[in-house]
């Protein structure tokens, strides 16, 4: 694994990026440095800009296999590619295991699963809507048994 002090911080990975003599191995490899310190957006910065779609590729397993939805959605950008329902359905599934329910309602919405995306938007915490309670009214608070006070 990449030691994180061995990757560029912010000028020197915008001048690596967008620098105008960077070769592409050298973008590459600095973003399977990335890739190996698991700082999978930054390393697809640097697969986008080498045109490295095989280790674009290898992002979007390992985004498949840990159910990242939007890790998954990105690659697939980056590539080009369009994600099939087979595939939203996968990733559904691995989010799940991993206990990811946004990033499983996410894929099922993109997939056309309707109802599994309500089934797991229940399951986020501060997504489900609460039922409104009964309106209080000023009367009502002063005196609940109506009599004056």
């Amino acid at each position: 694994m990449a030691d994180k002090d061995d990757l560029p911080d912010l000028y020197p990975k915008r001048k690596l990026l967008f620098g105008a003599r960077t070769p592409p191995e050298r973008l590459r490899e600095t973003g399977q440095r990335f890739m190996e310190a698991g700082r999978y957006d930054d390393a697809l910065e640097f697969f986008q800009r080498a045109d490295a779609k095989e280790l674009t590729r290898k992002v979007a397993r390992i985004a498949m296999e840990t159910g990242n939805t939007p890790l998954y959605m990105r690659a697939k950008r980056v590539l080009r590619e369009a994600t099939s329902e087979q595939e939203w359905t996968q990733i559904a599934r691995a989010a799940e295991r991993a206990g990811l329910h946004s990033a499983a309602f996410l894929a099922h919405k993109q997939a056309g699963h309707e109802e599994e995306a309500e089934r797991l938007r229940r399951l986020i915490p501060g997504a489900a809507v609460p039922e409104p309670e009964e309106p209080v009214h000023a009367a009502d608070e002063a005196d609940p048994d109506g009599g004056e006070t």
